[in-house]
């Protein structure tokens, strides 16, 4: 019996602290992702992508240092199905 309880001592011993060894392996590095969601807004109604009608400093700045997704997909033309598509 003590045999027993020496040996599920060990066991869980060895099984903790393997656990413990595998989260501190080196962690991949995650991308952060911004999603801009907003209505009416046209392809060409940013400053990066022609426009100079409407200011967008903030999202001009954004686009000069990262990356810009040309190409997008709408669930719907209308954009309150859309937005719950996101969902």
């Amino acid at each position: 019996m003590q045999l027993l309880k020496l040996s599920l001592t060990i066991l869980a011993t060895v099984v903790v602290l393997l656990s413990c060894q595998s989260t501190q392996q080196k962690e991949q590095k995650q991308p952060n992702v911004i999603l801009i969601v907003a209505d009416d807004l046209g392809w060409m109604d940013l400053g990066y992508s022609g426009s100079s009608f409407y200011e967008t400093p903030n999202i001009d700045a954004m686009a000069a240092s990262d990356m810009i997704f040309t190409d997008a997909y709408a669930a719907s033309p209308v954009c309150s199905p859309t937005r719950s598509s996101i969902m």
